[in-house]
């Protein structure tokens, strides 16, 4: 049977089926290199033509709104990191609803993140009641740096009890993001205070690579807490990571919950020139707290044990957490020519009392290049639609772009491409399409249509996905959810139905005219069900226990 409508919807991201919606198009990828080095430069360069242009594209009850539709107004407004909205600034211009920024306006961002907001306002003339909806676009600035070896981690840091003694999430997957040097291994500090390697079991059968899974159970936890660290082939680089357990307190006058304050980075590392000279940079840590299971803001006192060339302050609780921003002045050594190290004493005064503890190193380069040749770029890979990802009725055609670089320099040669389609919960390879662009017909789609694309470079495969939309099909298939989109601590119901419109109006109300198949995909994007129907039928029943972090549910209709 031919599928008719495809429709999908993620319980993290609910997209609850609003009268109006508005996608962002950028002409230019999301991602901007900038190399320090001589000779070195922003990759893509705003200030250079073509300039960036995010328009915006609304609809409403699925026709399309065309930007200058009478009682629709478009407003732009500009983040910085976790910062306040602001109004736009200098290079940054609005224009019957696009905007364009001429400037290189993510130099000079400490956090290197930058969101354009766009607020959509759109008054029906029939009942002349104005709808509301803002969507974001979020651009980042990637630094290279010469001979600059680093490594962090990245993961959950919480293991949540109940007060049933129900543990969520079953596992913590951590992932060690290294430049320029290899990782060696993982290891823990046990309760004597010694490094020990991470134990190997059926969940890590090695300890040597980028991904190690945590659970509750493995025995590296010293009471309720459990301190990790990844080692590299520099024994000067390397990340530590807590992960603690926290628990809700039980009935009865004795059951308070338990207070908890830790740091989501409690290891920093600045790298320096021969001379021992750090170049300007900001690193951000951010104090977290928790009383039992419930994230509360923390009160943090006067932070000491900065060096000379080092300034510390504190920003406003954003998301219950206050950011801690450590800045580096140029050329600093903080404290000698040879490398260094210390510790900045961070006093919690609420939920409870205690002082967490920020370790920092300088390392230096090699004075007789021990480092030899330069170290290896960072591969930048991503997907971006210079003409948008909405197509109008099935008409027309898009193209998928692959963006790719080599520290600051594009990748033009040398590299190989596989597209696939996403279809009956499977990865579907597309024969022929070998070039870093896709083109991709609206008839390949109904209603979206997720693709993805793996480059092969220097022997590794970085892949990304991006979804295509089409908003005016003759079937539209839109997905409720009863209960949500958040369930917390793997408890929770909800009921996704699936409802179905041609040309506007309900049909198969009853679920009996066409058949509902369902397929899940992971936070990556991967299928979760190899290809097998997850569930049949116009709604299902989903729980905490069919749901791994961010999970998308697609219904396709044939």
């Amino acid at each position: 049977m031919a599928i008719i409508a495809t429709g999908q919807i993620s319980i993290v991201d609910l997209s609850d089926g609003k009268s109006l919606s508005c996608y962002i198009t950028s002409n230019l990828p999301k991602v901007q290199v900038s190399d320090p080095n001589p000779g070195g430069g922003l990759n893509p360069d705003w200030t250079a033509s073509p300039s960036l242009v995010l328009t915006p594209v609304v609809f409403a009850n699925q026709t399309a709104l065309p930007l200058g539709s009478a009682g629709l107004s478009v407003t732009w407004k500009r983040k910085e990191g976790a910062g306040t909205e602001a109004v736009l600034a200098s290079g940054e211009t609005a224009s019957g609803g696009v905007l364009t920024i001429v400037q290189n306006k993510l130099v000079g961002v400490p956090s290197g993140l930058l969101t354009y907001l766009c607020y959509v306002t759109y008054t029906d003339p029939e009942t002349n009641i104005p709808v509301n909806i803002v969507s974001d676009i979020t651009f980042s600035l990637i630094q290279t740096a010469l001979h600059a070896q680093s490594v962090w981690i990245s993961g959950e840091q919480l293991f949540k009890y109940n007060a049933e003694g129900a543990v969520s999430p079953a596992q913590i997957a951590l992932t060690a993001h290294a430049a320029n040097v290899s990782i060696a291994r993982w290891q823990y500090r046990n309760a004597s205070g010694e490094w020990t390697d991470y134990p190997t079991t059926s969940d890590n059968t090695a300890i040597n690579g980028a991904t190690l899974n945590v659970k509750p159970t493995h025995s590296v936890f010293v009471g309720d807490g459990a301190t990790l660290r990844v080692l590299t082939s520099n024994a000067d680089v390397t990340d530590v990571f807590s992960i603690y357990k926290v628990r809700d307190g039980q009935d009865g006058t004795l059951g308070a919950s338990a207070p908890m304050a830790f740091l989501s980075n409690e290891n920093l590392s600045f790298a320096a020139n021969a001379n021992g000279q750090v170049a300007a940079t900001t690193r951000v840590c951010n104090v977290v707290a928790y009383q039992g299971t419930s994230k509360v803001t923390p009160a943090v006192g006067e932070i000491t044990g900065a060096p000379a060339g080092m300034s510390i302050s504190k920003g406003a609780a954003a998301d219950n957490e206050i950011p801690i921003t450590l800045s580096i002045s140029a050329n600093a050594t903080l404290g000698g020519a040879g490398p260094q190290q210390g510790e900045l004493l961070v006093p919690i005064t609420s939920p409870v009392n205690t002082t967490l503890k920020i370790a920092w190193s300088k390392i230096n380069t090699g004075a007789t290049g021990q480092t030899g040749a330069a170290g290896a770029d960072a591969i930048v890979f991503s997907l971006f639609a210079p003409d948008g990802t909405v197509f109008v009725n099935g008409e027309g055609s898009l193209v998928i772009e692959a963006a790719a670089y080599k520290g600051a320099v594009e990748i033009s040669s040398g590299a190989t491409y596989a597209w696939a389609q996403y279809a009956s919960g499977e990865w579907q390879a597309l024969s022929g399409q070998t070039g870093s662009s896709l083109t991709v017909a609206g008839s390949m789609i109904s209603g979206v249509g997720t693709f993805r694309c793996s480059m092969t470079y220097g022997g590794k495969t970085y892949t990304d996905t991006l979804t295509l939309t089409d908003k005016s099909d003759n079937y539209q298939a839109n997905i409720e959810s009863s209960g949500g989109d958040v369930f917390k601590n793997a408890v929770g119901t909800s009921t996704l139905l699936c409802r179905l419109f041609q040309n506007g109006q309900e049909v198969d109300v009853e679920g009996t005219a066409h058949t509902y198949t369902w397929y899940r995909r992971d936070k990556d994007g991967d299928a979760m069900d190899e290809g097998v129907a997850f569930a049949t039928g116009k709604s299902i029943q989903i729980d905490g226990d069919d749901v791994d972090g961010k999970t998308t549910f697609i219904c396709e209709v044939s």
